[in-house]
């Protein structure tokens, strides 16, 4: 089960690399979530997720080799390959609506 909820600030804590770039130590915001369905785990939708890419991160920084390039970018990442820096606060409304 994902333990990472959208807008959390999370730390790349594992060597992963991207356009290059080696991304342990970066700092960014979970996007995205997926996990297989309690219900039915063999459903279509259970199919479709890899625990190795279940939680989606965006970052604001270079992914390229020019250092000097500054964008926005997203990559997908296992539970492990994360800690937690920053924990988002649901209000009971936003738990329910979940």
């Amino acid at each position: 089960i994902t333990r990472q909820v959208i807008g959390n600030a999370v730390s790349v804590v594992e060597s992963v690399m991207k356009a290059g770039v080696d991304l342990k130590g970066q700092q960014g915001i979970v996007t995205e979530t997926w996990e297989k369905c309690d219900v039915d785990p063999t459903c279509c939708c259970a199919e479709q997720v890899d625990p190795d890419m279940a939680v989606c991160v965006k970052f604001t920084g270079t992914a390229a080799e020019d250092e000097n390039a500054v964008s926005t970018f997203t990559h997908y990442f296992a539970e492990e390959e994360l800690d937690l820096v920053q924990l988002v606060v649901q209000t009971p409304l936003e738990i329910r609506k979940a």
